[in-house]
């Protein structure tokens, strides 16, 4: 038996050389024959993600279904999101352009045979020349301090051309109108003063200044003159300098000389 064993270990590693390259060779006869590198198929998917894009470029390129184009349209923002409207700036002047911005999506300038025959079909104004006015002036802006007077005050002193000296530099420069506001007392006017209406006293008061104004270089034609007299009282706050009414304010308007310049010749 000893024996026998012996024999059976010997022919056992003998076996399994002689098997093991026939099993090799029956398992590569299994396999298939090889195909193509793998870079040949990454090559052909992108060459045609390559032709399906330059398709879409090209069927988009020329837009000739409106309704088809602003479906897609849709549809990529739905997907992608719409786009977020810009941060507004700080305080009550916002930019008036975003709307402008959005018109060609909005489809003010599209090519569609229905352009510029829409609105009320009624007549025009007849006549030469019709123009359109911006007519609204917004809220005026006060700039600097106000041009304390004493009652029968009419003249600059040292004191008010200084504070217009102040002032100038954010007046010069810029196309706004300017409007000089001169206010006075409810107190009646002096019996020996020579001016008895109070409009005419603001209005002078408003002269004086308007001429400095011009002389400073600040344009004749944007400089307004408003006589308020004492129609005008300020707010109760408690400061007896805001309180008082003999003065005369700075005003910078939203409204533009060009708004002014009348009707074509």
């Amino acid at each position: 038996q000893v024996q026998e064993s012996l024999t059976i270990r010997q022919i056992l590693p003998i076996i399994h050389l002689a098997y093991k390259p026939l099993q090799e060779r029956m398992i590569m006869e299994d396999d298939g024959p090889p195909g193509v590198p793998e870079w040949v198929v990454t090559y052909g998917d992108m060459m045609s993600l390559l032709l399906t894009f330059f398709i879409m470029l090209v069927s988009l390129s020329e837009i000739v279904n409106d309704e088809k184009y602003r479906a897609i349209l849709e549809s990529i923002q739905k997907y992608t999101g719409y786009r977020t409207g810009p941060v507004s700036p700080p305080g009550k002047y916002f930019p008036m352009n975003s709307l402008v911005e959005q018109m060609s999506m909005l489809g003010a300038f599209t090519d569609s045979p229905d352009r510029g025959r829409g609105g009320i079909k009624t007549r025009s104004l007849e006549g030469d020349d019709v123009r359109v006015y911006r007519m609204r002036e917004g809220v005026p802006v006060k700039v600097g301090q106000a041009l304390h007077y004493r009652q029968t005050d009419i003249d600059l002193d040292e004191a008010r051309k200084e504070k217009l000296d102040e002032i100038i530099p954010e007046l010069a420069g810029k196309p706004n109108k300017i409007e000089l506001r001169s206010h006075t007392s409810i107190e009646p006017l002096p019996a020996d003063f020579p001016i008895r209406d109070k409009l005419v006293l603001t209005y002078d008061r408003g002269r004086h200044v308007m001429l400095y104004l011009i002389q400073k270089g600040i344009a004749p034609k944007r400089i307004r003159i408003t006589a308020a007299a004492d129609y005008e009282p300020p707010l109760k706050t408690g400061d007896e300098k805001s309180e008082q009414m003999d003065r005369l304010d700075v005003l910078l308007l939203d409204a533009f000389v060009d708004d002014y310049v009348g009707p074509r010749k």
